[in-house]
């Protein structure tokens, strides 16, 4: 992905130290880089970015000191103009790009000594009804909206109120401004309470990269390598989520379950024998794992073919979509001459694209006793609903045109479709669309009919 994508982001950072500078006569923009979350190669590529640049590990002298090094730890950012600060800018973007775990940033007055003293309170907390005694990674930028939101009001200040704002990013690449009030560094406290409401919160946000690391080290297959983390966690979030509807919260059933909507998509627990087991689930003791096997193989076949059709019908959808988007389809066409005059150079252009060129398709014979039709193994064709040109010389030796609207279906994928071109007996010319072979149709239709499901219907226009 271009650094230059980022671009809107930097202009908002740009934006806003220019408005801070203007009401404050001193303030700072923080950086908090999470080293813990990075790989080798993550930790490579931001040391050489910010070699310069002096750090302050938020461990330090905590008892945590032995994590110091690899911990997070902030950078002083310098003001967001001139060629190399902006391109420091820019890589702490790119790398939030890939992964919102890496980076978050704080806007603040104080000087980064004491912020860090202040910041450091919040490690040691006392988490839930029981209070039990525990480090709190507060700093994680996924944890950040959910402590804005859900901490009471005197806890929510002291951990936010020193701030000007504190930013992150979430996995879809949008910019959380957290609000915070410009306070005075308060008193430290003994330690930071966690209610049961906000653990319970914080679990079901953290619960995605725990599925990942178990999924990454239990069964890697079924994750996208190829995509970056915050398109795998956008998969990863919504089953989770339903998980956590069914009662799930183990991690490792947490694991089973995503899994298994890796293999068979989101909706793979639409199957009723599944429902019901997912339903016992909820109140029994038993592994997911013991669970979704004793369902047997029929289950899990129909659940295979359901999900080869649900997939099916989801890239028909895309490309159909994108054949609305661009207004034609390139597919085979077939000229059928249903009338006793011979039609040379056709030709058949769009009426209304812009792009398209006309196509010369050929000569066809005159009918005999039944139709005649040459086929064309690829042509722009306007989708149903759109008006086409068809031009030919007819007997005379003049160009005649009529101007048609395209009629039916729209192809299901990409080297598929038939659009038929036809020269009536009637002298009038009708253009059609078809979406495929009935032979491929009717493949679709038995594996429906397996199910008891009715084949939906094509889209048409």
């Amino acid at each position: 992905m271009s650094l230059r994508q980022n671009e809107p982001l930097l202009e908002r950072f740009r934006d806003q130290y220019a408005a801070y500078k203007a009401a404050h006569p001193q303030f700072w923009l923080y950086a908090v880089v999470d080293f813990a979350a990075m790989s080798r190669r993550w930790q490579s590529t931001l040391s050489d970015i910010v070699k310069a640049m002096p750090r302050f590990p938020l461990y330090a002298n905590t008892g945590l000191d032995d994590l110091a090094d690899i911990g997070p730890f902030l950078i002083a950012c310098p003001e967001p103009e001139g060629d190399e600060p902006l391109g420091i800018y820019r890589s702490l973007l790119h790398l939030t790009t890939h992964d919102r775990r890496f980076v978050s940033w704080l806007w603040s007055v104080h000087e980064v000594e004491p912020l860090v003293d202040h910041l450091q309170t919040l490690l040691h907390a006392r988490l839930g009804p029981d209070s039990e005694d525990a480090w709190f990674f507060f700093h994680q930028p996924a944890y950040l909206p959910v402590l804005h939101r859900l901490f009471p009001e005197d806890t929510r200040r002291y951990m936010f109120g020193p701030c000007l704002a504190w930013w992150c990013r979430d996995v879809h690449g949008e910019l959380i401004e957290l609000a915070c009030e410009n306070l005075p560094l308060p008193a430290a406290r003994e330690a930071l309470p966690v209610s049961g409401e906000v653990v319970g919160a914080l679990h079901r946000e953290s619960a995605p990269a725990q599925v990942y690391a178990w999924l990454h080290k239990a069964m890697p297959d079924v994750l996208d390598a190829s995509s970056c983390m915050n398109e795998q966690f956008k998969q990863l979030e919504p089953l989770v989520q339903r998980a956590f509807a069914y009662g799930i919260s183990n991690k490792i059933d947490l694991g089973i379950y995503t899994m298994f909507g890796l293999e068979y998509g989101a909706q793979y627990d639409d199957h009723p024998a599944l429902q019901a087991a997912l339903a016992q689930f909820r109140s029994g003791s038993t592994a997911l794992i013991d669970s979704y096997t004793a369902l047997g193989g029929d289950v899990w076949n129909e659940i295979e073919i359901t999900a080869r059709q649900r997939a099916a019908d989801a890239a028909t959808e895309a490309y159909q979509a994108t054949l609305t988007k661009r207004g034609y389809a390139l597919i085979a066409v077939r000229l059928v001459n249903d009338n006793r005059h011979r039609k040379t150079i056709v030709k058949f252009g769009p009426s209304d694209e812009r792009g398209l060129s006309e196509v010369k398709l050929g000569g066809i014979d005159a009918a005999g006793f039944r139709a005649v039709h040459i086929d064309i193994a690829s042509a722009p064709v306007p989708i149903p609903g759109k008006s086409v040109n068809v031009k030919w010389v007819g007997p005379s030796g003049c160009e005649v045109s009529s101007e048609v609207e395209v009629s039916g279906e729209l192809p299901r994928a990409e080297g598929e479709g038939l659009a038929i071109v036809k020269f009536a007996d009637d002298f009038r010319v009708y253009v059609s669309m078809h979406a495929r072979d009935p032979a491929i149709r009717t493949q679709r239709e038995k594996e429906y009919a397996y199910l008891g499901l009715e084949l939906p219907r094509e889209t048409t226009r």
